[in-house]
C-alpha cells in the first residue's frame, strides 16, 4: 500500500513508478502466500484438550468409591518383574511392599489400585519410534522434560524443571491444553492428583524411570488467569 501511494503521489509516469507498482503487487501476492500457509492449528485445541478429561475424572471417582484416596504413585519399571512404569493409587501410605499383577492390591500393610498410567501408550510410542532414552542424572532429566514439553509434544511455549531436596517442580508456560486442566480442576482438584492426564503422568513416569525410585504426585494445577500449569512430584526414599 505504501509503494502504490508513493507512486500515485509522485506521479512521475516513468519506469520508477512502474517498478513501484510491480513491487507492491509482489508484496501483496507474497502476503497472501504467507497468510495461506500460516493458518490456525489443524485441530481445535479447545476440543482436543478435553479428550482425556472424562477418563481421568471417572478413574478418580472409581478409586474414591473403592477407598483408594491417596495420591498417585509412579512405580518405575524393573520392579516386580515389570519392564514399564505403573500407577498406584493407595488407600493409605505406600510402604514399598512388592506389588502383584492384579489391579486390586490388598495386603496387611497396604491396599490400593494398580494400573498402567494414562501416559502408557504415549511412552511406548516415544520409546519405539522416537527412541526415547531417559537419563539418570538430574541435569539430563531437566533437559528431557523441557524437550518433551516444548520440542516433542509442543504443549508449552516454555518449560522449567527444578529439583530440590527430592522435590521435582515443573512449570509450563502457555500450556496449550489448559482447557482440559481447568475442566478437571472444576470437577475436583483431587482428579489430577489421583489420575493425572497423559502429559503430567508422562513427566512423573520419566522422573520415576530416571531416579529408579517411586515418585508421588503432589500437585498438578493450572493457573486460572494465565495459561500456565505447575506440577510437583516427590521422589520417595524407600
Amino acid at each position: 500500500a505504501i509503494l502504490v501511494v508513493t507512486a500515485i503521489l509522485t506521479n512521475r509516469g516513468d519506469f520508477t513508478s512502474a517498478a513501484l507498482v510491480i513491487a507492491a503487487l509482489a508484496c501483496f501476492l507474497t502476503g497472501i502466500f504467507f497468510v495461506t500457509l500460516s493458518g490456525s492449528d489443524p485441530l481445535d485445541l479447545r476440543y482436543l484438550s478435553l479428550l482425556p478429561v472424562q477418563g481421568s475424572i471417572s478413574m478418580a471417582r472409581i478409586c474414591a468409591d473403592l477407598g483408594a484416596q491417596g495420591n498417585a504413585h509412579l512405580i518405575p519399571g524393573g520392579r516386580d518383574g515389570r519392564d514399564h512404569p505403573m500407577l498406584l493409587v493407595p488407600a493409605a501410605e505406600y510402604s514399598g511392599m512388592p506389588l502383584l499383577t492384579e489391579p486390586f492390591v490388598a495386603g496387611q500393610d497396604m491396599a490400593g489400585i494398580l494400573v498402567e498410567p494414562s501416559c502408557a501408550p504415549l511412552l511406548r510410542l516415544l520409546r519405539g519410534q522416537q527412541h526415547l532414552a531417559i537419563p539418570h542424572d538430574q541435569a539430563g532429566l531437566q533437559n528431557l522434560i523441557r524437550e518433551l514439553a516444548v520440542d516433542v509434544l509442543e504443549v508449552a511455549v516454555r518449560t522449567r524443571a527444578s529439583v530440590e531436596s527430592g522435590v521435582i517442580t515443573i512449570d509450563m508456560e502457555d500450556y496449550r491444553l489448559i482447557d482440559g486442566c481447568r475442566a478437571m480442576v472444576a470437577e475436583s482438584q483431587k482428579c489430577c492428583i489421583t489420575n493425572p492426564c497423559p502429559v503430567c503422568s508422562l513427566f512423573a513416569a520419566a522422573c520415576a524411570e530416571s531416579t529408579g525410585k517411586v515418585v508421588r504426585v503432589e500437585r498438578c494445577s493450572p493457573d486460572m488467569k494465565k495459561s500456565d500449569v505447575t506440577a510437583i512430584f516427590t521422589v520417595l526414599d524407600e
